[in-house]
């Protein structure tokens, strides 16, 4: 049987202060017992023991899970440093490379709440605790609106910088707003990274490309039995009728394949 994996998107770890972020704000106390929750029922694996997994050069872990953070909030730095060592989880930091020590302007222009952003210490202080960190480009562009010049720094120079950052190799890169084109998926690919995440839902598997890697949002409201129902069926849409939905569904497809 094909093992699969799943990755988890997280972006904020705080009480939300506006309409708009409330999608976007994990309140730490949820996210403590989701983190000790997945400790226990699952095998919480880093990007890259997931990633060797799925191209087959070591054995995908059984329940194998990549914890995920976009854009690199200062809260996360705050509050999910002590849970991630506390029980030993393996987590990804995707950071906007020039937004480092700064906020997050792309989320406030369209009426979010300001935030602060990690400084480059912090950043340091994450990958010495083996938290790896990985590029959300250099200022959170919609990659497929940006023209081949302004791609390219996007890509190339985030990585750059990050890596001068940390004075070790940057491998993964995430999508920002999940959006990407061909040329964007080849560019990532050229520029050395190993893989990319997408925020497209559901499970990878070896036969996923490794630069469209699947994830699955945790949104602020979301609670426990949220996240177990997203983990066990691979979606975001969740619902006390979904698991009835599920299977009924697949019990009226395969009656109807019988006849």
């Amino acid at each position: 049987m094909t093992r699969r994996a799943a990755i988890l998107m997280y972006h904020i770890l705080d009480i939300s202060c506006s309409k708009g972020e409330v999608k976007y704000c994990c309140i730490p106390e949820r996210f403590t017992a989701q983190m000790a929750w997945l400790a226990e029922a699952y095998h919480p694996v880093s990007l890259d023991i997931l990633l060797s997994g799925l191209n087959g050069k070591s054995e995908l872990p059984f329940n194998a899970v990549a914890v995920t953070f976009d854009d690199g909030f200062a809260s996360t730095f705050e509050h999910a440093m002590p849970v991630l060592e506390r029980y030993r989880i393996p987590a990804t930091m995707f950071i906007v490379a020039n937004r480092i020590g700064g906020d997050n302007d792309w989320m406030h222009r369209r009426g979010m709440s300001q935030r602060a952003l990690m400084d480059a210490q912090q950043i340091r202080e994450m990958h010495a605790a083996n938290m790896t960190i990985g590029s959300h480009t250099l200022t959170h562009p919609r990659l497929p609106d940006c023209n081949p010049d302004e791609m390219s720094r996007e890509i190339v120079n985030s990585k750059a910088k990050l890596e001068d950052i940390l004075s070790f190799p940057v491998h993964h890169f995430a999508y920002p707003y999940g959006l990407y084109n061909e040329t964007a998926r080849a560019l990532v690919e050229q520029t050395g990274y190993l893989s990319a995440c997408s925020t497209r839902s559901g499970f990878n598997n070896p036969e996923t490309d490794c630069y469209e890697l699947r994830r699955l949002e945790i949104f602020g409201s979301d609670r426990l039995w949220n996240l177990k129902q997203k983990l066990k069926f691979g979606t975001n849409n969740t619902s006390a009728t979904f698991p009835i939905k599920y299977y009924l569904g697949r019990t009226l497809s395969r009656l109807s394949a019988k006849n």
